[in-house]
Parts: structure tokens; C-alpha cells; sequence
């Protein structure tokens, strides 16, 4: 879409400066605005071709006009169709496009999957209201932003969970990453009421200690055991 807009652009640049050296042409060539002048015939014919130049230039603008407009609309829609709202974050939609990414092979060695769930999102959204509950889950989805390596996935996988994947992680490292979550939590809950405190639980599955070989099963065994199942 981005290289057939750039072509577009292209377009009307070319189009506009073959227009302009014709104009040049005709104003400075004191030979060929005197025929054009005085002869009825080439004056016609010269009309008739600067209203084909000027309506295919409008069209071509309207054109690449009509285009913007339809790619914009797509990539709102695109937007609304992955994006989690209310946290900006990938959706579940999102969620499931990632993990059919890696439907037809075995998983990359490192791979890793970790389920987060707040526990008590019904009583938040019971004893503050919805709103407040929202607002909640926005502020953990930001907080799991800040301490996300730069080539992880994060999204709202459900009302009350999140799903991490680690393209690279030992059993060091999954321990030193819930480590993080649960620091992360934990000092915000030392920061508000007890009603608005975050209860969660944690799943995580590795690809090293074969917990699975296919992404849909890494993300079921991860929401297993952030549900207590082992």
C-alpha cells in the first residue's frame, strides 16, 4: 500500500512539471504562440488538449484522494480489529494471529509463553465500578510494557489475562521475568487502597523444558498453570 501511494505521489509530480514546461513552452516560443494565436484550427486543438490534461489531472487527484481516504479507513479498522481499546495493547484478535503465526512448524528454541491473570477483577470492578476496573487493567498493561524486552509480544488475551511470548528465554531467565511482574505489582499495591490493589497469577511454559512443541500448546499449558493446573 505504502509503494503504490509513493507511486501515486510520483505521478502527479511528473504530471505536474510535463504541464508547466508546456506552458513554459508555448509563452516563450514567440513562433508557436502566434501560430497558436491566429490559427483557429491549432487554437481548437490546443483548447481541447488542455481541458484532457487539466480533467486527467483532476482525476488523477480525486484518485489518490479516493486512495488516502480508503487506506486510512483500512488502517482504522485494522486498528480497531487487533487493538485492545481500552489498553491500546494488542487484542485478542491479535493474540490469535500471533500464535497461528507458528501453526505449521515446531516452535524456535527459547520460546516462551507467560499468562497473567488478575484474580480479583470482578471484585475491583464490583466494589469500584467498571470504569475504575479499566482503568486498572490499562495501568497494568502499562506497567508489563516497561519491563518487556524489545522483541516480545503483548496482549489482552481475555478479560482479566494478559499473554507474554519470549522469543528468547531460559529457566533463568523466566524466573528473573515473573521476578519482575511480581516487583512490578507489588510496588504498586503499596501505593494504593487495599480495593484497588492487582491479586494475579502467573502460568509460564518453556519451550526448553518441553512443556510443547506447537504455539497453541505453549499458550494452553501457560493458562493452565496461571489457573493452578498442572
Amino acid at each position: 500500500m505504502k509503494k503504490f501511494n509513493k507511486l501515486k505521489i510520483i505521478q502527479l509530480i511528473i504530471f505536474i512539471i510535463v504541464a508547466i514546461i508546456g506552458i513554459v513552452i508555448v509563452f516563450t516560443d514567440a513562433e508557436l504562440y502566434q501560430m497558436i494565436g491566429f490559427d483557429p484550427h491549432i487554437r481548437i486543438l490546443c483548447i481541447v488538449l488542455w481541458i484532457v490534461l487539466g480533467l486527467s489531472f483532476i482525476f488523477m487527484f480525486l484518485d489518490y484522494r479516493l486512495d488516502s481516504q480508503l487506506r486510512r479507513e483500512n488502517e482504522e479498522l485494522n486498528y480497531a480489529f487487533y487493538t485492545d481499546p481500552n489498553t491500546g495493547i494488542a487484542n485478542r484478535n491479535s493474540c490469535d494471529a500471533y500464535i497461528n503465526q507458528f501453526q505449521n512448524g515446531l516452535l524456535p528454541d527459547g520460546m516462551a509463553a507467560f499468562t497473567i491473570v488478575v484474580s480479583n477483577l470482578k471484585e475491583l470492578n464490583d466494589e469500584l465500578g467498571y470504569e475504575e476496573g479499566d482503568k486498572i487493567i490499562s495501568e497494568l498493561a502499562g506497567m508489563l510494557q516497561g519491563i518487556l524486552p524489545k522483541d516480545a509480544f503483548l496482549g489482552r488475551n481475555g478479560g482479566d489475562r494478559f499473554l507474554i511470548i519470549l522469543k528468547k528465554c531460559s529457566k533463568t531467565d523466566k524466573e528473573e521475568f515473573i521476578g519482575k511482574i511480581d516487583g512490578a505489582i507489588a510496588q504498586r499495591n503499596r501505593k494504593v487502597s487495599d480495593e484497588e490493589k492487582i491479586e494475579h497469577r502467573i502460568g509460564a511454559a518453556l519451550q526448553v523444558e518441553r512443556h510443547a512443541m506447537t504455539m497453541h500448546t505453549l499458550v494452553a499449558v501457560s493458562d493452565r498453570k496461571a489457573h493452578g493446573e498442572n
